[in-house]
């Protein structure tokens, strides 16, 4: 009984280790559809085409106006989902400019993505709010299937 506790023992030891699974896309990756923006406690009207985000799993992100693409192509994010909330940050690299940043704050709840940014190369928001007294963008998606 001994001898067969031992080889079992021995082939589990021996075993080569499991792979770690491939990492999923961050759920912040796809298209989102603007339902609302606050900025300064108030609300901004949606006009014109739908407003939508596009977040790729490199990095990128796009924003289009109806089908029609805003800005340029040397978008990039990155986000941090170790923190809490999780934090976003937009650079934006534009031809005749400098690159900004916006720093941000994002939580994504099913098809819903809530993204909250300060101002360009100004701080992190704290919380989920766009007051007066916390100069912030509070954005409300809805992920387009």
């Amino acid at each position: 009984m001994n001898a067969v506790l031992s080889l079992g023992l021995a082939l589990t030891l021996g075993a080569p280790a499991l792979k770690d699974p491939p990492k999923k896309p961050h759920n912040i990756v796809g298209e989102w559809v603007v339902e609302s923006t606050m900025s300064a406690g108030k609300a901004r009207p949606l006009t014109g085409d739908p407003l939508k985000y596009v977040f790729t799993t490199d990095g990128k992100w796009t924003v289009y106006r109806g089908e029609r693409k805003i800005g340029g192509d040397q978008r990039g994010y990155f986000t941090d989902t170790k923190r809490d909330p999780p934090t976003i940050d937009l650079t934006t690299d534009t031809s005749d400019q400098e690159t900004r940043k916006t720093l941000g704050i994002f939580k994504v709840e099913g098809d819903k993505l809530t993204l909250c940014i300060g101002r360009i190369n100004g701080d992190r928001p704290k919380a989920f709010e766009a007051t007066a007294e916390a100069p912030a963008t509070l954005y409300v998606f809805k992920r387009v299937k």
